[in-house]
């Protein structure tokens, strides 16, 4: 079962939007692909500590997390330089994990 979904990869979600929602669409989706054996990469941009999500998939199997960003509020208008960084050090996280094949889903 596992190869077969394997053999499936390759879909994009998008998900987008103001307000509440796309984080917990987001860990239903990886919920159900470890539920299948799955590895999940869930990186986390802006995001510069503990979400309960965060204390909550320390105890899951087959999910890795990182985040990067300050715990600041980020002035998506203006951001600071050091923002821009930490999300230009998440983009290169992410790509890396994709390109080396770290996980079956990528959570961005």
């Amino acid at each position: 079962m596992e190869e077969e979904l394997k053999a499936d990869l390759g879909l994009v979600h998008v998900i987008t939007g103001d307000g509440r929602g796309k984080t917990t669409s987001a860990l239903g989706l990886a919920l159900r692909a470890i539920g299948r054996g799955l590895k999940v990469c869930l990186i986390q941009f802006m995001k510069g500590f503990e979400y309960g999500e965060i204390i909550a998939a320390e105890g899951i199997g087959n999910l890795e997390t990182k985040q990067f960003g300050r715990a600041e509020f980020v002035n998506k208008e203006r951001p600071e330089k050091v923002d821009v960084e930490q999300a230009g050090h998440a983009l290169d996280h992410a790509k890396g994990v994709v390109n080396r094949g770290e996980c079956d889903l990528a959570i961005l």
